[in-house]
């Protein structure tokens, strides 16, 4: 508990996401047009109807159509597209 106190308190100094320093990864859905994540640790799948974000313990599975990955980054993915469905499935 004092490790995570300590990562949100050294975000909160350094004025950074609280994500970035801790396991979670954050999710915005702007309609059903853009997904944005962050604290991501890559893509496991990129179609035009399909995409995979690995995190630290959770792989998210988005489908829909027409997908197009406006930026991605070490921290953050934007996924544009038709958004159809968001699964959040733990790593095995």
């Amino acid at each position: 508990m004092k490790f995570n106190n300590l990562r949100s308190k050294l975000a909160d100094d350094l004025e950074i996401p609280n994500n970035v320093v801790s396991d979670n990864f954050d999710m915005r859905i702007q309609g059903n047009k853009k997904v944005i994540i962050e604290n991501h640790l890559g893509l496991t799948v990129y179609e035009k109807d399909m995409v995979g974000v690995k995190t630290k313990e959770q792989i998210i599975m988005i489908k829909g159509s027409k997908f197009k990955i406006e930026e991605i980054n070490d921290f953050k993915v934007i996924i544009k597209g038709l958004v159809e469905e968001i699964k959040i499935n733990s790593k095995e």
